[in-house]
């Protein structure tokens, strides 16, 4: 039966009629099943379900409608610029009927379009990725009955039943569970499996992870089973809330909102500038077409028609080099931001550490393996591969040979590839399968000379496990023919325990050597690792009907093993690294307080003074108080993914570029509203990736240190070619603006003629000098070698701006000197051309002018190359692709001044040898005095 959901952003269905707001966690399981009008035996009939469904909708998440194709590139016209340049394109075609202009000009306005259209084309996917997670059907019981149907049918009320292996398919409260263990990591960012109950919690608020009585949809079945009650579907899930973060609106980056804002200043400028020609043309008795080609050349000049290409080719250029060193930026505009950051925020399962439990210590009855914390030391280090210690070295230990025979056959996990290390079952346990391999020895080839006859499982309130095993004849000793192996909580261990291998040899165990153990558990527990207690005893007599438990007693202590999540081994020098740069780092986790006080003491993230807070500490604190101590706290613990998100925001206040780390869904949020979202793409969730900006190939933290060095070589240039096309548009401008307001008046002065005036520059020449001659060096620039202290210097903040006072300043003395000799030949030309027909000879002044202005600009890209040293103190050589750009783009000019069919199209005149020697002197000597200012200002700001 097809039944029709009430829409899902209805306002009853998402608020007022949903269960919101209850804290089932504090309620008995028969409060639970009355609020939700259910039975645990019964659970709710078909009819009900289905009504529940009309009411509540499916058990699916909401998903945002993205913008159309159509939609997408409509939006790329919606640019101040871009208004200007078509009704400058409409002036020239319409009214001017210079229709070569107003094609130019369209064309280029499409090809930006274009551009624009293919970066934001890639849809965010992160919602589907979270509708991935779902279980594809679940185990329900309705009307009486177990059944099997899909997970998106599930409503608030279902009873289900959920065993190892099983994606949990919604939010539930547990009724009744045998041995359930959780992974949550997720949604919690720990690493361990939780252990669940069905008991009533009476904390009022606790965080995520220590509601051991709820079950949260996408987190994983680790062990045991359970029937639970579901109180939560579709976007009212744990999931659901952070899919809803998710789908906030992004923030421009700081270069998108600067870029902007000085478009929308030069628009105004630049129309305020024509205005100001146009009706002084006017005046001085032009006619009105003449002074609407002049205001459309000036309009054109204004605007630097090239710089959103080049910034899009310079992006794509360094997303390349990027995706090599093995990281994928997924949006363009994350580059410039990735060279800015100035925090990054990171998890720190997974993403810190390897996300997998490894036994950090071993201790032989009470005495440490020394061998094995020089081994593990190593390893860690430096992730070393093969075994370390062979049975040989461990068969003179009886204690510690015996020790490894219990972690590996009191053990339920197995290798599903072993040649990729893939081990199914408990971390805890997989990590003891993995220390066995550290010393040769095979679970399964162990298993083969020891039988497993019988068990007791581990159980939350034993805090233990036991199995027996079968004696191979050739290894027993006074007619013990089996060995019950057991493990568990170090405290509960000992206590069973009455004796203890030393030397070789059983012996009591002693109060002081109890002592002695008890010590050292404490020690490996202030560290924060995870501890199991072994122990054995041998057996003359075991049949399967014999219960396991009867024997758990008498037990000879083996050892103790302290594991824990362990950094990965790239990690100390990518901190390292950020440290030497000036990036602060703080790890956000959802871990408990002591484990990540432990890592991020040993990664050096927490120093003496730096403060560690957990999350019932951070929901304390008001907005102004997280803003206020924000700069001093390193770690947040047990953190929601809600306070990930205020952390991103009170960073960001503070002035800070942002970017943060993760792999979990947790992330997701965080990871959309910081400046740069980095995921991990080995380990990390399908939504973590489709919310981040970046995902890492490798998982390497060291990644990232090398993606923000190219992020800073790409945000250094392209500060450089950015100021370079502005100062390049000023010069135009000011040609235009001098050469029209007063150039009549200068020409009078000269010649003593009145009446004479040709425009310097045609809209169609100044979009060729600002998209081939400016745009090709240009693009050049964007790939300039970077600078050897790129690294050293202090991050830049979000307020330190491209486009600062200092950078106008630049941007309009060199645009004034750049200027300044195609001035000289407008004003002299007539004079120093000799010429006696000024009209018959306007084509070659014009011709002059313009390639004075574009040789100008071509040479004064190499002014940008340092800011510490003169074009002549270095290689020119360096940049091949500069020097190419430049001779390319000469020639090509050298091409539309002498190709009859360019000269059709640009209206220009082929030059002479004594034009070129005067364009040449005029065209060295402005970028020459540009140059000598440029070491005085660098002298003085050192």
């Amino acid at each position: 039966m097809k039944i029709k959901a009430k829409n899902k952003n209805s306002k009853s269905a998402s608020e007022s009629d949903y269960f919101s707001g209850i804290p089932w966690h504090n309620k008995s399981i028969e409060e639970v099943t009355g609020e939700l009008s259910t039975s645990p035996k019964t659970g709710l009939s078909v009819k009900e379900a289905e009504n529940r469904i009309l009411k509540y909708g499916y058990n699916e998440l909401e998903e945002k409608k993205g913008r159309t194709p159509f939609r997408i590139f409509i939006s790329q016209f919606n640019d101040f610029m871009i208004w200007i340049l078509i009704a400058a394109a409409f002036i020239s075609g319409i009214i001017i009927r210079e229709i070569t202009d107003a094609i130019v000009i369209l064309a280029i306005l499409i090809l930006n379009s274009v551009l624009g259209f293919i970066q934001e084309f890639r849809a965010e996917k992160a919602l589907s990725a979270l509708k991935e997670l779902a279980s594809p059907s679940a185990l329900v019981i309705r009307d009486g009955r177990e059944k099997n149907i899909h997970s998106k049918d599930l409503v608030p009320g279902d009873i289900i039943k959920l065993t190892a292996g099983d994606l949990v398919p919604a939010d539930c409260r547990i009724i009744e569970q045998t041995n359930l263990r959780v992974n949550e990591s997720i949604l919690t960012g720990e690493s361990i499996p939780l252990n669940k109950i069905a008991d009533t919690l009476n904390k009022e608020n606790p965080p995520l992870g220590d509601k051991k009585n709820m079950l949260f949809s996408g987190t994983t079945i680790v062990k045991g089973r359970c029937v639970a009650a579901v109180t939560g579907t579709g976007q009212h899930t744990e999931i659901g809330k952070i899919a809803s973060m998710v789908q906030e609106d992004e923030e421009s980056t700081p270069l998108q909102i600067e870029l902007k804002s000085v478009g929308k200043k030069i628009g105004i400028i630049c129309l305020a500038v024509s205005a100001i020609v146009f009706l002084s043309g006017i005046l001085k008795g032009n006619s009105v077409a003449q002074m609407f080609l002049v205001a459309v050349a000036l309009a054109v000049a204004s605007i630097p028609e090239g710089l959103p290409a080049i910034v899009t080719v310079s992006l794509a250029l360094g997303v390349q080099k990027m995706a090599k060193n093995n990281a994928i930026v997924r949006k363009l505009s994350s580059v410039e931001t990735l060279g800015s950051i100035s925090v990054i925020c990171t998890d720190k399962t997974g993403t810190l550490t390897k996300n997998k439990m490894m036994v950090r210590k071993i201790y032989s009855g009470s005495d440490a393996v020394s061998d094995y914390d020089k081994f593990i030391e190593e390893y860690n280090r430096k992730n070393a591969p093969g075994n370390i210690l062979n049975s040989k070295n461990i068969k003179s230990n009886n204690a510690l040979n015996l020790l490894l025979k219990n972690a590996l056959l009191c053990n339920d996990a197995y290798y599903t590839d072993k040649e990729a290390g893939q081990i199914t079952g408990d971390p805890t346990e997989a990590a003891l399968i993995e220390l066995g391999s550290f010393f040769s020895m095979d679970k399964s080839e162990l298993e083969k000379v020891y039988p497993r006859k019988g068990e007791e499982p581990f159980d939350s309130e034993r805090k233990m496990m036991t199995t027996v095993s079968e004696i191979p004849p050739e290894e027993r000793n006074n007619n013990q023919k089996y060995i019950l192996f057991s493990k568990g909580a170090p405290e509960v261990i000992l206590a069973k325990c009455t004796g203890i291998i030393k030397n070789g040899k059983i012996q009591n165990l002693s109060d002081e050597e109890r002592e002695k153990i008890n010590n050292n558990n404490l020690l490996l527990a202030g560290k924060a690792m995870r501890n199991l207690g072994f122990a054995f005893k041998p057996l003359e007599n075991f049949s399967p009907e014999m219960e396991v438990k009867e024997a758990e007693e008498g037990f000879v202590y083996l050892g103790l093993v302290g594991m824990i999540d362990p950094p990965r081994p790239e990690v100390y020098d990518a901190i390292e690294k950020c440290r030497r740069a000036n990036i602060g780092i703080i790890m956000v986790t959802g871990d408990h307080k002591i484990t990540a006080r432990a890592i991020g003491e040993e990664l050096g993230i927490l120093g003496p003074e730096d403060k560690i807070i957990d999350g019932s500490e951070f929901d304390t604190l008001t907005g102004e108080e997280l803003e206020e101590q924000i700069e001093n706290i390193k770690i947040f613990a047990r953190v929601s993914p809600s306070n990930k998100v205020d952390i991103v925001g009170a960073l960001k206040k503070k002035n800070h570029i942002v970017a943060m780390t993760g792999d979990g869904i947790n992330d997701a949020p965080s990871l959309k509203k910081a400046d740069i979202g980095v995921a991990m793409g080995i380990v990390g969730t399908d939504v973590s990736k489709e919310s981040s900006d970046m995902i890492l190939t490798d998982d390497n933290f060291a990644t990232i240190v090398k993606a923000v060095k190219q992020g800073r070589v790409i945000y250094d240039n392209l500060k450089k070619f950015i100021l370079f096309l502005l100062s390049c548009n000023i010069s135009e401008v000011l040609l235009m603006f001098i050469s029209i307001l007063v150039g009549d008046y200068v020409f009078f002065l000269i010649t003593g003629d009145k009446g004479f005036l040709y425009i310097p520059l045609l809209p169609v020449q100044i979009l060729w000098m600002n998209l081939i001659t400016d745009g090709l060096p240009a693009m050049a620039l964007g790939i300039d070698p970077p600078e050897k202290n790129i690294m050293d210097r202090k991050a830049t903040k979000s307020r330190e701006h491209i486009l600062s006072r200092s950078g106008l300043t630049l941007i309009l003395w060199q645009g004034l000197i750049l200027t300044s000799g195609a001035l000289f030949i407008y004003f002299a030309g007539p004079l120093i051309f000799n010429t006696s027909n000024f009209e018959l000879d306007r084509g070659i002044f014009q011709t002059s002018v313009f390639t004075t202005l574009v040789l100008t600009q071509l040479l004064h890209t190499f002014n940008f190359r340092f800011k510490s040293s003169g074009i002549f103190r270095r290689d020119i050589f360096e940049n091949k692709f500069l020097d190419l750009a430049v001779v390319a783009s000469i020639l090509l000019h050298v091409a539309i001044i002498y190709v009859p069919w360019f000269q059709n199209i640009f209206k220009t005149t082929a030059l002479g040898l004594y034009n070129w020697l005067l364009i040449i002197i005029c065209s060295v000597t402005s970028v020459l005095i540009i140059n000598f200012v440029n070491i005085i200002i660098y002298k003085r700001g050192n």
